[in-house]
Parts: C-alpha cells; sequence; structure tokens
C-alpha cells in the first residue's frame, strides 16, 4: 500500500493580487500590508535592524489568519519521517513474506524414505506366507536399492529430486503373484505386481502415487492400471530383438481424468553378466516402450535388467512424459531416473 503526503499549497508573494488594492511590500507574506510609513521611519531610523524588527512586528497578524504558513517546518518533516519509516517498514515485511514463501516454493519437497519406515510398514501389513519363494519368485521382505529421480511439472511450475535411498518391498498375494514396490521417496511410489505362469513371469497390474507440495496446498493422486491379458515381461523362450505388445488400462484418484490407456511393447534386449551388490549376475535386459492415450497423453521408456533365477529388477532406467488436463490449462509431467539393488538380502 502506497500513502501519498499532500504538501501544503504556499502563496507566491512576489505575485500581485489582483483583489487586493495595494499589494504587499516586496519580500513580506500575504496579509494585511504593514503601515509603509511606520516601516520607512523605522528602516530611516534604525536601518536594517529596525527592518526587522519591525517585520517580525507584522508576523503574529500574518499568522493569526495563516496558522499552516507559521507551522515550524518541523512539525512537517516529522510526519514525512513517519510516513517514510511506515512505508519502509511494510515493504520489508512484505519482501520478507515473499522470500519466505519462494524458499518454502523450492526446499519444500519429498523426504528419502527409510528402509526401517519401509519394514515397518512390511511387519504390518503381512498375513501368514501362502507361498514360498522360488524360480520366478524372490522373497519377500525389504531390499535395499540406490538411485536418483529427478520430477518436474509445468504447472503450477515445480521440481523435486529424491534418492539416493529407494527401498523395495516384496510382498505376496493370495493367488501367488507378487507385488514389487519401490518407495523413491516419501512422496512417490510404483509398483507392478508379477505372476508366474507356465514357465513365464507376466505382468497383471501397476500402480504409482505421488505427492506435490505447493506450500500453501498439497496434491496427492494415486493411478492403478489393470492388465488384461497379462504383458509379458520375462518368456519362457527368449529371442532377441522379439516384442511382445500389450495394453492396460487405468484412472486416478482423487483426480479425475477419466480411463487412461497404457500401450504399446516390451522387447527382449538381450542376456548379458553384470556386476550387481558386489556380485557377477546373469541379467535379462528389457526395453518397454509405452504410450498413454484417454484422459491422459504421453510416452514412458523403461529399461529393466531382472535376475534369471527370480525375476527380482536388479537394474532400471526411466524416462516420462505425461500430460493432464486441469481447470487453468494442461500440466506436463516430466520424470526421469535410474535405480539398482544394493543388497541381495531382504529384511523379512
Amino acid at each position: 500500500m502506497t500513502r501519498s503526503v499532500t504538501t501544503p499549497l504556499v502563496t507566491n508573494p512576489f505575485v500581485a493580487d489582483p483583489c487586493v488594492a495595494d499589494p504587499p511590500v516586496a519580500g513580506l507574506l500575504v496579509g494585511d500590508p504593514p503601515d509603509v510609513n511606520a516601516l520607512a521611519a523605522s528602516i530611516s531610523a534604525s536601518g536594517l535592524a529596525g527592518f526587522a524588527r519591525s517585520f517580525k512586528a507584522t508576523a503574529p497578524e500574518e499568522s493569526a489568519e495563516n496558522p499552516e504558513a507559521a507551522r515550524p517546518p518541523e512539525t512537517f518533516l516529522r510526519r514525512h519521517r513517519v510516513a517514510m519509516y511506515v512505508a519502509t517498514a511494510t515493504l520489508v515485511v512484505v519482501c520478507a513474506g515473499i522470500g519466505v514463501f519462494g524458499y518454502m516454493w523450492t526446499h519444500t519437497g519429498p523426504h528419502e524414505l527409510s528402509t526401517s519406515a519401509a519394514y515397518q510398514r512390511f511387519v504390518s501389513g503381512s498375513g501368514s506366507k501362502i507361498v514360498d519363494p522360488g524360480t520366478l519368485r524372490p522373497h519377500e521382505g525389504v531390499y535395499s536399492y540406490s538411485g536418483t529421480a529427478n520430477e518436474q511439472i509445468s504447472l503450477p511450475p515445480k521440481s523435486q529430486t529424491e534418492g539416493p535411498g529407494m527401498p523395495v518391498t516384496v510382498t505376496y498375494n493370495s493367488v501367488g503373484c507378487w507385488t514389487w514396490r519401490m518407495d523413491y521417496s516419501d512422496s512417490h511410489w510404483q509398483s507392478s505386481t508379477y505372476c508366474p505362469r507356465d514357465g513365464n513371469l507376466v505382468l497383471t497390474a501397476r500402480g504409482g502415487w505421488y505427492r506435490w507440495n505447493f506450500v500453501m496446498l498439497t496434491i496427492a493422486d494415486t493411478a492403478t492400471y489393470s492388465c488384461n491379458p497379462a504383458e509379458m515381461t520375462l518368456p519362457k523362450l527368449l529371442h532377441q530383438g522379439e516384442r511382445f505388445n500389450f495394453s492396460c488400462k487405468g484412472s486416478n484418484h482423487p483426480i479425475n481424468t477419466g480411463v487412461v490407456e497404457m500401450s504399446g511393447y516390451n522387447e527382449y534386449v538381450g542376456t548379458q553378466t553384470m556386476k550387481v551388490a558386489g556380485h557377477e549376475v546373469p541379467v535379462v535386459h528389457f526395453r518397454e516402450v509405452s504410450t498413454f492415450s484417454g484422459g491422459q497423453t504421453g510416452t514412458n521408456v523403461a529399461d529393466t535388467w531382472f535376475s534369471t533365477s527370480n525375476g527380482l529388477p536388479l537394474k532400471g532406467t526411466w524416462a516420462t512424459a505425461v500430460h493432464s488436463p486441469t481447470i487453468v490449462g494442461t500440466s506436463t509431467l516430466t520424470a526421469k531416473g535410474g535405480f539398482e539393488l544394493s543388497s541381495f538380502t531382504p529384511r523379512s
């Protein structure tokens, strides 16, 4: 808020007033004109000193008719200084508020989720063991992974970084399938559900959750997809360059974007030996290329290196771009990241 200070209007004493029959003597303030003869006599008798005394004698009459002209200048200056102090203090407070908001906007974001926190969730949700680990089914528990992830949205503009700790939880369900969930942070996770079938490992469902902190508002959204028929992840027979088409349909909650279809292909790149968690192990490399259509549009490319023994993802990289409609326009999420297993022994 800007305050305007109005300065008093001062009449030029050297301009003759047409409404006054006898204009004032130059150098005197406007008012009742002094006795010119008396002034002349005073000047001739006492010189300049007498003139000064005669001028002082006329001042009270001027002040009585025009108090504003007689007001000491210190009063005006004091009020002017107070106005400046108030305006400066207001500006400092506003700037400080903007600075704090800007700092929180750029520094309020996700935090690394510890393995202990993931383990506590695993213990509280686990029941009796239904199936045993074996071929294409890793041990249940919390695995240690490390990696990085960077996400950015265009509307409102904000970015966040995750890592390096990224715990993964493996849980079994009642039909012999298992879910692999990676907590990129306390504000982002991704999951995939795999099922061993006839010597193949297939993907039947996937999901994800994001939370964005906008200082004054926090927005969280969960996406769930079902793949029917199931997406081929690790086929029993491998042929380099072979592609397996898939299509999964899903939705978001609580943000309702409508039905979203994620479709594409999973390509077998090759088998190799890779050093993971200090061990040389055989891995199978697949590249998944997919597009989003319907309520959301975009693309996703993910490279994953799976264990040949139990199907556990050991390493991965991914890059995605998804466009979502909002009430103020289209918001685009661009993200990329990577992860790698740190230990083959889960906490269970």
